[in-house]
């Protein structure tokens, strides 16, 4: 008979927290054992199995028309003169 592990024990061999096992549980990508309604396992098979699947051989590429964060352009900044605030005109 293999060795089960607990909901603690899983989580803490995949180095993610129960709740997110508990998560993966629901979504069906990880196998587990219902002992009882409430008692749910893990097989040490289940959760390699599960790392095999999450394994990536290569880094997809970027995606050239995803926004991100806006850069500063290099170079002197628009051209502005700080005055004093006594001396700013009045509307």
């Amino acid at each position: 008979m293999t060795a089960l592990l607990t909901e603690k024990e899983a989580a803490e061999r995949l180095r993610i927290a129960p709740r997110t096992l508990r998560e993966l549980r629901a979504k069906g990508a990880i196998q587990y054992v219902a002992l009882t309604a409430r008692k749910i396992a893990y097989r040490p098979e289940d959760c390699e199995a599960y790392v095999a699947t999450r394994l990536r051989t290569e880094t997809p590429a970027a995606d050239p028309n995803a926004k991100g964060r806006r850069r500063m352009p290099k170079g002197p900044a628009v051209a502005s003169q700080i005055i004093p605030f006594s001396q700013r005109k009045k509307r």
